[in-house]
């Protein structure tokens, strides 16, 4: 049996933790309207969070280091959201440089408390699955969490409750007007966003390095889908970071893994010189 398959598997788990990161940043910049390089700090915490869970001589529990990192990140995001980004968020250069900041403070954080080296979780228990594949427990879970996160957001965005983030994301002086409370809306949304971002570093937890910096590269990944698939095509972003994440495990297999990362780079590259306007963008006809 060649290495194919579980390649193939493991990277739609990979891709699918990154489209979790995605979503979160493609409803800041569509809600909050700010650029927030502090969202890979919040991929970080999640990991460590699941590695202070497991590094109690308990197994690695993803139901568990899910709630956990979802409930502290959601408190991190909306402290910051209502006392630096709300203040601020019209200025866009002093919020972006703001939240590399705090990217950067918690790298430093994350370094004196864990120190420098990485980090492994124990991947636990493992079920055979289709064309000889193992399937660990931790990435089902991650998959499914993955999928009904977006369910539910896609749900959420469809429905009246997700009416207010649509207002404000068109005009927010006319959801000012019929009553929204758009500072709350915007820091909410900023604490929830960083809790998604929180679910998919616990969720690919076991899978990688737990590592100060480790949230980096899924930062420009989530960055790179957004500016491909749109902020509005939740699940083209999906199915771009899906394939992403595939094409990262193939290129780090038969190339080498440091070229993984160019190769992904190189690939959307070519897309945006394809369509500069990106996967969703409407190209608009000029009469002669």
């Amino acid at each position: 049996m060649t290495a194919l398959p579980q390649l193939i598997l493991d990277g739609i788990l990979t891709g699918a933790t990154y489209a979790l990161m995605a979503a979160g940043l493609s409803l800041i910049l569509g809600v909050v309207k700010v650029v927030n390089l502090s969202h890979g700090a919040f991929f970080t915490l999640g990991a460590y969070v699941a590695f202070a869970i497991s590094s109690q001589g308990t197994e690695y529990h993803p139901v568990a280091a899910v709630l956990l990192a979802a409930g502290i990140a959601f408190a991190f995001g909306v402290f910051l959201g209502k006392s630096f980004i709300n203040p601020i968020h019209t200025n866009y250069f002093s919020v972006t440089v703001g939240t590399l900041a705090f990217s950067l403070l918690f790298e430093q954080g994350a370094q004196f408390l864990w120190g420098p080296h990485p980090q492994i979780i124990a991947v636990g228990r493992s079920f055979e699955g289709p064309f000889g594949t193992t399937v660990r427990y931790w990435g089902a879970a991650s998959l499914f969490a993955c999928a009904a996160l977006f369910a539910g957001l896609r749900v959420l965005l469809s429905s009246r409750w997700g009416l207010p983030l649509q207002l404000i994301s068109e005009d927010e002086e006319i959801a000012e007007s019929v009553g929204i409370d758009v500072e709350k809306v915007r820091y909410l949304t900023f604490g929830a966003a960083s809790a998604v971002a929180a679910v998919a570093g616990a969720l690919l937890a076991p899978s990688a390095a737990i590592v100060p910096t480790m949230g980096r590269s899924p930062l420009v990944l989530s960055l790179i889908v957004v500016i491909v698939s749109g902020m509005e095509r939740l699940w083209a972003g999906f199915l771009l970071a899906v394939g992403l994440g595939l094409l990262s495990n193939l290129g780090a297999f038969y190339l080498a893994p440091e070229w993984s990362y160019i190769l992904l780079l190189a690939t959307v590259c070519a897309i945006l010189a394809m369509r500069p306007a990106g996967l969703a963008g409407v190209t608009i006809s000029r009469d002669a």
